[in-house]
């Protein structure tokens, strides 16, 4: 079993550890961050596509609100994820749209 797959402990005080470390140095206000991986996380734990793509958005935005990083742009879809199986693409755009619905709903509220 790999140190990711060891359990939710191990993944825990891993994000622990690296919160405290990038808080030793300023934090940026803006991130730019290329998305890869999800669906090989998600197939190494016998977990549907789906489910890796949403934790790897559910992560990012969870770090980025506990570093207090203002701004993040987000590479997630080239052209060449077009030739993915149209169940994944649909299951990609649904959380796109479910997020950004989220994060426009979260913006308007802090700015009211």
């Amino acid at each position: 079993m790999s140190f990711l797959q060891s359990g939710n402990v191990a993944i825990r005080w891993y994000h622990r550890l690296f919160i405290k470390i990038i808080k030793c140095g300023p934090i940026p206000r803006h991130l730019a961050v290329i998305m890869d991986g999800n669906r090989r996380y998600a197939k190494m734990n016998s977990l549907k596509t789906e489910f890796g793509h949403r934790k790897g958005f559910d992560n990012l935005s969870s770090w980025c609100r506990e570093l207090g990083i203002e701004q993040v742009t987000v590479y997630a879809f080239s052209l060449e994820n077009f030739k993915r199986s149209p169940d994944e693409l649909n299951c990609l755009f649904d959380l796109f749209r479910e997020k950004m619905s989220q994060l426009v709903k979260e913006m308007y509220n802090l700015n009211n």
